[in-house]
């Protein structure tokens, strides 16, 4: 798995939204700038705009009119004007000072209208259309007011679209988050999943489609295992007759003996996997819900055991438990589960001469039922794999017997317990199935 988490799609619908403000933002102030309009134009049209009040100066020598019409242009329109003569000598202003050097005027003095220096334009006074400057109008714009008005729009801007976009982004991705964590919960094994979205768009029908999509395979695998445990159960009535027919036959002959005997020992493997096919079935169908008592655990273990013994008089079973541990749970699904990992033990545990060890134990608010074989342990990559049904590992296909059920059913009692099962290969070699339940009381109460 990477290390790094996927980048959310509502993130990125929301940066590709402010991606196209900011885009359509500065290319509206290009086209100001470019074009002379909207909040930049000023600054290209400046020189023409101090051109422009030249025209309403009195004549230079009414002082006095001058300076009135140069307050009047300050305060109306909110800039700073200075008039200099040719050698650069204020004749009237009015706002801030506007800083001149003589030699910005040229040799020969300049005949129009051009940019001083950032923000402060310049333009000739004349006396008479077409005669030569007698004097300069100095105007300066404001620009740092204008910059700041032009910040906090965009800024503005950015917070609306943060409490707007935001929420509507959240609005497109948040059906589309609940389909994938139902398709994931579904994925996983609950087969009850279902997205529940009633949207008319294109998620809404895509949400109904994986609805009824996972309606029909629901039933269908429950049709499956009803037939399934149906079979098995009509299964159960030719073998138990085949099992009489065996018992009533008295070969006198060794290799008809034997060969009975061979017939037996499959007999026996049938009637096992008919077994765990149909409780995985009823399991699956919740038709024999848990029969939840309380048991010793000693005498399950046992039974276990005796069970191997029986199989495999000379095997070296050993059982470990915990004094007077009681068991709280379906009886039979544990005892069937025991005898699963007991005979997986059994087959693949390195032969007869192997031990097999059976634990019983409670630790913290769990009972855990371990057993414990010599044989040449499970492959790493497979310790996950063998509770699956009908996966047999790498190391026992070549052999006979098995349909790869047991640990599948294990898993499945455990489960249905509120439990769980694990394997793990032990340092001394073997392997090691450790089925863990919820614990009830401690101790089993005084016959």
């Amino acid at each position: 798995m990477p290390s790094h988490q996927p980048r959310r799609l509502y993130l990125r619908l929301y940066l590709a939204f402010l991606g196209v403000m900011v885009a359509v933002f500065a290319l509206s102030l290009g086209a100001s700038f470019l074009f002379g309009r909207g909040g930049l134009g000023i600054f290209r049209q400046g020189p023409r705009f101090a051109e422009h009040l030249t025209r309403m100066l009195p004549p230079s020598h009414d002082t006095e009119g001058m300076a009135r019409t140069v307050l009047q242009m300050h305060d109306e329109l909110g800039v700073d004007v200075s008039v200099v003569d040719l050698e650069g000598n204020v004749l009237s202003a009015s706002g801030a000072p506007i800083a001149v050097d003589p030699s910005a005027f040229g040799q020969p003095h300049r005949n129009s209208s051009w940019i001083l220096r950032s923000s402060v334009f310049a333009a000739p006074v004349r006396q008479r259309r077409g005669g030569p400057p007698e004097a300069y109008l100095l105007v300066r714009v404001p620009e740092g007011g204008r910059v700041a008005r032009i910040v906090l729009w965009l800024s503005g801007v950015l917070l609306v679209s943060l409490a707007l976009v935001y929420p509507l982004s959240r609005s497109i991705t948040r059906p589309l988050e609940r389909l994938t964590a139902t398709a994931e919960s579904f994925g996983r094994g609950d087969r009850s999943a279902r997205s529940g979205i009633k949207s008319e768009d294109e998620v809404g029908r895509l949400a109904r489609s994986f609805d009824e999509m996972a309606s029909r395979i629901e039933e269908t695998r429950k049709s499956e295992k009803e037939l399934l445990a149906n079979v098995s159960h009509e299964l159960r009535t030719p073998l138990a007759r085949i099992r009489v027919a065996m018992e009533l036959i008295e070969p006198r002959d060794e290799t008809v003996k034997r060969r009975l005997s061979v017939v037996a020992e499959e007999l026996d493997e049938l009637e096992r996997l008919v077994a765990d096919v149909l409780t995985a079935s009823r399991l699956d169908l919740a038709q024999s819900p848990l029969k939840r008592d309380r048991f010793s655990a000693e005498e399950l273990v046992q039974k276990g055991r005796n069970r191997i013994l029986a199989l495999e008089p000379g095997r070296d079973v050993q059982a470990d438990v915990q004094a007077g541990l009681a068991l709280e749970g379906d009886e039979g699904l544990l005892s069937r589960a025991l005898d699963n990992l007991l005979d997986n033990a059994r087959k693949y545990g390195g032969g007869p001469d192997k031990p097999i060890r059976v634990e019983a134990r409670r630790e913290g608010a769990e009972t855990v039922l371990a057993v414990s074989d010599a044989g040449e342990g499970i492959p790493p990559e497979e310790l996950e794999r063998i509770f699956d049904p009908f996966y047999r590992g790498s190391s026992v296909r070549h052999r006979t017997g098995g349909f790869g059920l047991g640990l599948a059913l294990a898993r499945r009692v455990a489960e249905a317990h509120g439990g769980r099962i694990r394997a793990h290969n032990q340092s001394g070699g073997g392997a090691r199935i450790e089925m863990r339940i919820p614990a009830g009381p401690p101790e089993l109460p005084p016959p």
